[in-house]
Formats: C-alpha cells, sequence, structure tokens
C-alpha cells in the first residue's frame, strides 16, 4: 500500500491524572494575529462558524481547570482555533493529486499539482509500478482534489461530513470520561500530541526516520510514524523530508496540525476507499465488500481509520463507541440523522460485523480489471541469430490472443518494410541487428504491440554487442542459440540449462572472441532511382544512380555500385556518389550499394526498380519535368523553410499535376503554374528531392533528384523572434509562440492564456492539444548533447540517433532508452571498451511514434540522462 494504517496512540486509557475534572466556563478569544482576516472557504462558510466552534469543542486544548471545577480557555494556549481550521481548508484547497495505480494492485505513480502556480511533480513511484508482473496491466487513475473537502452534494451530506470527520478528530484527541464536566463527548480536540517520548520510527525504504527524532501522534488525527508523516508532507508540500526532518512542526502550526487529518480523511489507499468519498456517496462496495459487510457510513469511516485496532470484533470496541458518541453529539447539533439514509438509527456507524481492511489478498484481486489482448512473436525468438552466407527468406509468425474482442487488423514493420498478417517471410538486407515491431489493432479500439530483435551475420564479422549475455536461470531448450560469456561468444548444439557452463561444458560450441570492436559499419542510403520505382524509356537509355554512404567512427574508403556480376564505378563528391547505368533488357532491376570504411567493415544496400518500355498511347507524349530551385547539393540551417519550384510542360497537352518527393515518399503537390511547393519543419540530415509531372492523359515523368542538406547552423531557427510562452499571457487566436524548443499556434484563447501551466502550456501541459497546434520545432539539432564522456546527435531526429562513448578509463557502459512515461523501451551494455578511445555507435528510432524519449547512460559508476524528440 501507499501509506500504512495509522497506528493511533490516543484513546481513552489516559489517567485521571492527566484529566481536568470539574464544571466548565468558556470564554471566546483567539490565539491568532488580530490583525488576520478568515474568508472561509464557500464550502464551510453554511456549515460552521465560530460560534458553533465553541458549541463543539469547548474543553479543547487551552482549557484550564482554574480549580473548584471551573474550566476556562487561555486564549494563549488555544490551539485548535476556528481560524486555524479553516486556514488549513484554504491551504488544501490549492492541492490536487492525481493517483495512478495498477489495477488489481496497490501499485502507486502520484504527481502532486499546485494550482496556484500550475507545477507538476511526481511525488511516488512504487518500484513495482512497472515491474514485469504490472507492465501490462490496466492503470487506474483517480483525482483527488483537496479543495473538495466538505465541499461535494447536497447541505445535509456535506453536514453528515462535517460530523463525521470532527466525530474522528474528538476521538483521536479526546480528554472525556464518563462524568466529564458539559458531558464525556465535549472534550474533542483537548490533545495536541501523544505523552510519551517513544521514537515510533520504523524502517521503511521511502520514508527513512531521521536519527533522533520521535514520530509520535500529533494533531487532530494524531499522525504516528514516519512512513505516514513522510506521505503527509509529500502531499502538503512536495517534499517529503519537511515532516520527517522536523515532525515537531505539527504542532507548532495549528493549521498545519489540521491539513494532516484533512490530507488523512481526503486519501484513497486502495483497497480503501477514502473517508471523504464514503461519506459523499462517491464509494460503491465491490461484491467482496458487500460479503465482508463493508457499507457506507461512520463506520466505514472507522475501519479506514483504524479498523485493524477497532473492527471485526464481534462486539463494539470501546473506542467506536467513543467515536459513536461524538458522532451522536454533533448529528444532534446539526440536526441530521446519523445515517447515511437520514435515519437516525445508528445502523452504519459501528464496525464490529465489518472486516477489517489487510491479510486478504482477495481485496486486491477482487477489483475488475479489463482484459486485454495480446499479439507475440512465436517465431523468431528474441535475440535470435541467423547466419546467412547470402540474405535468405526467415519465416515470422505472430500469435494473437484476442481476450473478449476481435482482431481488426495486425502489421510488423522491419526497418523501412511493412508486412501483413500473422504469418509472412521476410529477407534480411544488411548483417546487423533488426528490430521487428508488430502492431495489432482491435474491434473495442485496443491496440497491443510487441517487439523483438534478431541478429544477422555471415559467420565471420560479428558484433559481440549484438549478442546477449548467458543467463545462468535461463533454459536454452532448442540449439543454436548465440550467447556471450567471459568476452567470448557461444553457441549451444543441444538442450543446455543452468548446469552447463559456456565455456566449461560441451554442450556449447566456441564460436569467437569478441575482442576489440571493429567499430560500426558504413550507412548507405540511396536517393536514385527510388525502390520500386517504375522508369519508362522509349528505348534503353543511361539511368543514374545516386547514393549516400557515411561512417559514424570513421571514413569510406572506397564505393562500388554491383550489376549482378559488373561493378560501376562511380563519382565521388563529398559522400554523394553518381554513376551511370544503361540497362541491357526492360524489366525489374537490382543494383547493389557497397562501401567499406577505414577499418574494413562493409555495407551493401540493394534496391529494385523497373524500367518500362514507354507506350504513348496514340500521339500522347510524356511531360518533361525538373527541378529548378534549389539547386543540387544547396544548404540551409535547421528551421529554415525550403521552397521548391520546378518547371513541367508538355508538348501535346496540359500538366494536370506535379507531385513533390523527399526519398520517394510524396511530401507535397501542385496544380497549377507556377508549380511549387515550400517544405517545412525540416531536420537536420540530407534530403533527396524529386518531382513527378502527370500530364491531362495520365502520362507522367520523374525529374532527377537533387540533394539539399540541412544543418544545425546557429541562433533560434524557425523561431527567430517569436515570443516565449509565459503562464496566464494573453494570447490572441492563430498567434504564434515558442516553447521547449518548439513553435505553436493558438487556437483557443481562453486555454491558451490560462495560468494553469500544467495543464495547458505548449508541448509539455497535460492537454496542451486542446489549446495549440504544434507547427514546428526551433533552433539547432545537431551535436548539442556533449559531455566530456560522450556525446548524443541529433537530438531532434526522424529515426538515426548517433552515440560517440570516449572509453578511456571506461569498462562497462550500458544505454537505456525509455518513453517519457518511464517505460523501458530497450537497452544494451557492453563491457571491456578500455581498449579502445573512442565508442561509436547507432541506435534506430523509426520504428516508435513520435514523442519525447529519455536515454539513460551509465557510464562506469556515472549515469546521465538525455532527452530526444523522435519527429
Amino acid at each position: 500500500m501507499i501509506f500504512t494504517v495509522l497506528l493511533l496512540t490516543i484513546n481513552l486509557t489516559f489517567s485521571n491524572d492527566d484529566i481536568y475534572p470539574g464544571v466548565s466556563r468558556i470564554t471566546d478569544s483567539s490565539s491568532l494575529d488580530k490583525s488576520l482576516t478568515i474568508n472561509p472557504l464557500y464550502q464551510v462558510n453554511d456549515l460552521i462558524n465560530k460560534d458553533l466552534w465553541n458549541t463543539l469543542f469547548p474543553y479543547r486544548f487551552g482549557a484550564k481547570d482554574t480549580g473548584g471545577g471551573v474550566w476556562v480557555l487561555d486564549p494563549k494556549d488555544d490551539f485548535y482555533t476556528f481560524e486555524s481550521f479553516i486556514e488549513a481548508i484554504n491551504r488544501m484547497s490549492k492541492i490536487e493529486v492525481t493517483f495512478e495505480r495498477r489495477c488489481g494492485t496497490n501499485a502507486y505513480r502520484i504527481t502532486r499539482v499546485d494550482k496556484t502556480t500550475g507545477v507538476s511533480k511526481v511525488i511516488r513511484t512504487d518500484v513495482d509500478f512497472d515491474a514485469p508482473r504490472n507492465a501490462d496491466k490496466e492503470i487506474v487513475t483517480q483525482k483527488v482534489d483537496y479543495g473538495s473537502f466538505l465541499g461535494e452534494g447536497s447541505l445535509e451530506t456535506r453536514k453528515r461530513e462535517i460530523t463525521a470527520f470532527f466525530a474522528n478528530i474528538s476521538h483521536e484527541t479526546t480528554g472525556g470520561w464518563s462524568t466529564a464536566p458539559g458531558g464525556q463527548f465535549s472534550w474533542g480536540l483537548h490533545f495536541r500530541e501523544e505523552p510519551t517520548n517513544a521514537s515510533y520510527a520504523s524502517p521503511d525504504t521511502n520514508y527513512p526516520p531521521t536519527p533522533g527524532k520521535s514520530y509520535k501522534g500529533r494533531g487532530p488525527i494524531q499522525l504516528s510514524y514516519n512512513y505516514n508523516y513522510g506521505p503527509a508532507s509529500e502531499f502538503i508540500f512536495g517534499d517529503k523530508q519537511i515532516l520527517l526532518n522536523h515532525p515537531e512542526k505539527v504542532i507548532e502550526d495549528a493549521a498545519l496540525a489540521f491539513q494532516t487529518a484533512i490530507w488523512f480523511w481526503m486519501t484513497p489507499q486502495y483497497p480503501k476507499p477514502s473517508a471523504h468519498d464514503v461519506m459523499v456517496n462517491k464509494w460503491t462496495p465491490n461484491e467482496l465488500d458487500k460479503t465482508k459487510n463493508r457499507i457506507p457510513g461512520l463506520g466505514m469511516t472507522v475501519n479506514i481509520i483504524n479498523g485493524g485496532v477497532e473492527c471485526g470484533q464481534g462486539t463494539e470496541k470501546p473506542q467506536v463507541l467513543d467515536r459513536i458518541g461524538y458522532y451522536e453529539r454533533f448529528t444532534d447539533i446539526y440536526q441530521i440523522g446519523t445515517d447515511m439514509d437520514g435515519v437516525h438509527d445508528l445502523s452504519d456507524c459501528g464496525c464490529k460485523d465489518m472486516s477489517k481492511y489487510g491479510g486478504d489478498s482477495a481485496d486486491l484481486t477482487a477489483e475488475p480489471c479489463a482484459q486485454k489482448p495480446q499479439v507475440t512473436f512465436t517465431s523468431p525468438k528474441n535475440n535470435q541469430m541467423f547466419e546467412q552466407s547470402t540474405f535468405s527468406p526467415i519465416s515470422v509468425s505472430l500469435s494473437i490472443d484476442e481476450k473478449n474482442t476481435k482482431l481488426v487488423s495486425v502489421t510488423t514493420t522491419v526497418g523501412n518494410q511493412t508486412f501483413d498478417g500473422v504469418t509472412f517471410s521476410w529477407t534480411p538486407s544488411s548483417y546487423t541487428s533488426h528490430v521487428l515491431s508488430a502492431n495489432a489493432v482491435f474491434e473495442n479500439g485496443i491496440t497491443a504491440t510487441s517487439e523483438i530483435k534478431v541478429i544477422i551475420w555471415d559467420g565471420v564479422n560479428l558484433d559481440c554487442q549484438e549478442v546477449p549475455e548467458w543467463n545462468a536461470s535461463r533454459i536454452y531448450k532448442d540449439k543454436n542459440n548465440y550467447v556471450k560469456y567471459n568476452n567470448k561468444v557461444y553457441r549451444n548444439k543441444w538442450y543446455a540449462d543452468s548446469s552447463n557452463v559456456p565455456g566449461s561444458d560441451t554442450v556449447w560450441e566456441f564460436v569467437k572472441e569478441c575482442g576489440v570492436s571493429n567499430g560500426s559499419n558504413p550507412v548507405i542510403t540511396w536517393e536514385s532511382p527510388g525502390s520500386g520505382q517504375v522508369v519508362e524509356q522509349k528505348e534503353l537509355a543511361p539511368i543514374t544512380l545516386k547514393a549516400s554512404a557515411t561512417d559514424t567512427d570513421g571514413t569510406i574508403q572506397s564505393f562500388i555500385f554491383k550489376y549482378n556480376s559488373t561493378n560501376i564505378t562511380p563519382t565521388a563528391s563529398g559522400n554523394i556518389y553518381t554513376a551511370s547505368f544503361t540497362p541491357i533488357a526492360f524489366g525489374e532491376i537490382t543494383i547493389i550499394a557497397s562501401a567499406t570504411d577505414d577499418q574494413n567493415n562493409t555495407s551493401e544496400k540493394a534496391i529494385s526498380f523497373t524500367v518500362k518500355e514507354k507506350t504513348t498511347g496514340g500521339n500522347n507524349n510524356a511531360p518533361t519535368v525538373s527541378i529548378t530551385s534549389p539547386g543540387d547539393n544547396t544548404s540551409f540551417e535547421v528551421g529554415t523553410s525550403i521552397p521548391i519550384t520546378v518547371n513541367a510542360s508538355d508538348s501535346d497537352g496540359t500538366i494536370a499535376k506535379v507531385e513533390f518527393f523527399n526519398n520517394n515518399s510524396k511530401i507535397g503537390e501542385s496544380s497549377a503554374s507556377p508549380f511549387s511547393f515550400t517544405f517545412e519543419n525540416v531536420i537536420v540530415g540530407n534530403y533527396s528531392l524529386t518531382a513527378k509531372a502527370t500530364d491531362n492523359k495520365g502520362a507522367s515523368s520523374t525529374s532527377a533528384a537533387i540533394t539539399v542538406t540541412v544543418t544545425s547552423g546557429g541562433g533560434n531557427g524557425n523561431c527567430e523572434g517569436l515570443p516565449q510562452y509565459v503562464a496566464g499571457t494573453s494570447y490572441s487566436k492563430d498567434q504564434e509562440v515558442q516553447n521547449e524548443g518548439e513553435k505553436f499556434k493558438c487556437n483557443i484563447p481562453g486555454w491558451c492564456s490560462s495560468a494553469a501551466a500544467w495543464a495547458y502550456a505548449p508541448g509539455t501541459g497535460a492537454h496542451w492539444q486542446m489549446a495549440w497546434t504544434k507547427t514546428g520545432t526551433c533552433g539547432k539539432s545537431n551535436v548539442d548533447i556533449t559531455s566530456n564522456k560522450y556525446s548524443v546527435f541529433p537530438t531532434v531526429t526522424q529515426d538515426i540517433v548517433n552515440f560517440r562513448i570516449k572509453t578511456d578509463n571506461v569498462s562497462w557502459v550500458k544505454i537505456n532508452l525509455y518513453h517519457l512515461s518511464g517505460k523501458l523501451i530497450s537497452t544494451q551494455s557492453f563491457n571491456g571498451v578500455h581498449t579502445k578511445t573512442l565508442k561509436s555507435f547507432t541506435h534506430d528510432l523509426s520504428n516508435l511514434k513520435k514523442g519525447l524519449y529519455v536515454f539513460k547512460i551509465y557510464i562506469n559508476d556515472d549515469v546521465y540522462f538525455e532527452k530526444i524528440l523522435k519527429n
């Protein structure tokens, strides 16, 4: 549970030496500054006033026996004042908390929002909230606005809540006895703290006690133990250490003392509801609750507060009778019935037959949780390795668990390839690791995803980073599993369990010594022709081949195009390679681009396109088209819009449309001369632009490709001159602002201008999409994250993120990728990197959804966090 049940410390066991006997006489005074102006909140001004307060609590702390049985309230010692109670309500009204809980568990993530400043802070994440056993469980979300204390329901409902609240805190602080002046139940709020020097400190990982501090019962609810002081401090201050370090503050500030009571009253502790929800009819017992006689009413609030001691005993405990006694007195003063249905017969005020909480796991699992459908890979297995001398098809199959819904569609992506259905065949195109991501859509709108990694190698070159470590707790029941152990790679020849240790058991066959990494392979990008493109020719004519090759940790030493057994030597311009190729026949053609770096690492990438004999259909000639601006190899700074202008004409007709493409993906269209399109919000990288013109009879032609480069540049990119978003500023419709490196346009001025940044701050607020539309990104986005140990670039990307680790004196590196929600997406680690001075590698985000992601980088004993925007 988030919090442990309060162990309440004040009851009717104080000796008579601690009680002031006699007849009372109360004087009305206040210990607060006389200049203080109290403005009761709307929800309490028709429930309580100062005169009524003095009637309810005439013998509160500060009342003294002056002799002869005469009791007087000493103003200088009056602690539990009406003004303090109102101030506590005002303070708590500024706090809202969101509880996220895994269904069927009490694993929480809790976020506190200061409603005055809009600051939002995650104050608690239980260790098992994202544990593997809970990760797929539905998240149940509940928001608690502490300003709703005494403010929900009809006037009678609110009166019943305040009397139940007063009855419980009166019992916790009672000084009454059977013959007490004014009656036993006029002595609420008499004590301020438990008369003991005991530490009440309990070992607790989340809320460790501060040495020398006592966490004895204090305040109206008698807050006890460090595991209650800590959470109360987190919710009230946003900082658990304030009350853990200074628990005595609870009796130094009366308003704070009342805040701790309101906090406990309003806070749910699954499977317990909050006492507030019980008294305002927001809690509905489930079937298990009903069998355990848990019903709304005062008795249920007792079960929540101290049921482990007071409930389920068969007869009402004295403590419960005391609470009921106070409740009867208060409901009589407020002229309402004691029971939730308005009847005055105490039928739901006790808890003798009510099962207490704790010890029964059914209380957790009784909650009806949604059964989520799932998709899983049945073959290949995660981290499975395939040795292929030539690239060959691999069978992929998926298993669908529909639960109580029906599958609509399932697609799997591998790089830039997409496959439909639960079975298909995939042929790899490079010797490296490949991520297969499946996405299933169901009739009820739920989607399910699954992801595995497979490794393709040629039997010679193998990057040990790709090989999973041997797991002693795993049974390798199938043969041909590759593992890494003591910096060596092994393959099992048959079944292997924990007793079969690689290197010492013949089950495991030695494959290779990892040794020193040979670095990263070159990265090849085809620019033209496009994969799948159809090139129409009246007769076979030269076709321009164009591709780029880069290497993150070295230089390109050689590059060649291959057609069948023929090598085609290109011309190099920087990292761009071009060559002329004349096909020998019409039909499908496959060209391979091959690049080798200075560490003798080779990459190959093939494309297939079709050369089609052109038939004009009578006298219809295809149009001509060329890109006139920008020029080939033009550079732009990030954030700059790229205007593209095309010259298109048709000798025997008119141009119906011109389509614009980047890397063979359509980005725009123009249907009227002059034919142009503006390419906006472009991140750092190289782009291959083409234009396709179609005439009025359907014939079409594609222009030669041009390359443009977007660099990081400087300044603030396309956000230059845009105002920085400031919460509470008045914004008009369509006004643009910048925030967190991005630019936005206002849709709803009222929400855009809200002071609640937690809700409407563009790009970061919980509901920002309701107010704003994102229109672009700002600033440079290339190598702008660099430390003395590593660099990460670019920080805004569509696919690849590059890492460079300076490995002097570094023996161990691990990199975890998290969604901004905290979900772990991937992890990789490697040892022995100190043998090189620089380790470079890439991480492919192309299969992830757009949004913010966080890399957690471990280098030896140091940990770093870097944020990446996936476009």
